[in-house]
Order: C-alpha cells, then structure tokens, then sequence
C-alpha cells in the first residue's frame, strides 16, 4: 500500500509501519542529513524542472493539466526504473510512505504517483 506524506509530519509522526521513500527532486528544507539518510530519494519519478515551475505559476487551474504533462513526463527508462524500486519495496515493507516537501499533498505530483502505483 502507498500513502503520501509530508516529510515533516512523517519524521514528527515516526510511523514505523511504513517506510519512507522521498520523492521530490529537491531537498526538504530544514531536514537534517542523519534524518534524511534513512530514505531512499527516487528524483527521477518527479516532475521536471521546467513542468514545476509550469505548475506552481497557478496550481490550482493548472492541477488538471499538470497531472497529464506529468504522466507523459513519466514515460521513460528512468521513471520506470523508480517505479519498480517503489513496487520491490511494497512487496519487502508492505506500507510505502511517498514523502515530499509540497505543502499540499493533494495538489501535488504525489497525486499521480499514487494512482499509478494503486492500479
């Protein structure tokens, strides 16, 4: 099972039925590297930079529109290779914690990786 989650409310929370995987292209700010090490960090299956700042000139009329640019975004070797990295580790850990920095997880990339990984 994938849940998302902020990463601040995860470290806070310190749920240890899932395992957390970052998956943002940027480092969490004020996230201290001892901490952070505990997390794999797929930057691969994020949006990229141009897509990103795209979305965050209006994210809430663009929301729509970026989850499509963003799953074709997803369509290549890399995303793919992150995709299966997340699949192993549902089957090794059971519960997969999608962190990210976003401050609304509902309007975020996070949204289109957890339907793609909840087909």
């Amino acid at each position: 099972m994938f849940k998302a989650y902020r990463i601040y409310d995860f470290i806070k929370s310190n749920d240890e039925n899932f395992k957390g995987v970052f998956v943002d292209r940027l480092y969490p700010r004020g996230i201290k590297k001892e901490i952070f090490s505990n997390f794999p960090w797929l930057k691969y299956i994020t949006p990229s930079p141009a897509l990103r700042e795209w979305f965050h000139k209006d994210k809430e009329a663009r929301f729509d529109e970026f989850c499509e640019k963003f799953k074709l975004e997803l369509d290549n070797e890399k995303a793919r290779s992150c995709f299966k990295t997340l699949k192993n580790l549902e089957k090794e850990y059971g519960n997969i914690a999608l962190l990210t920095a976003s401050k609304d997880i509902n309007l975020c990339h996070v949204v289109v990786l957890l339907k793609l990984l909840n087909k």
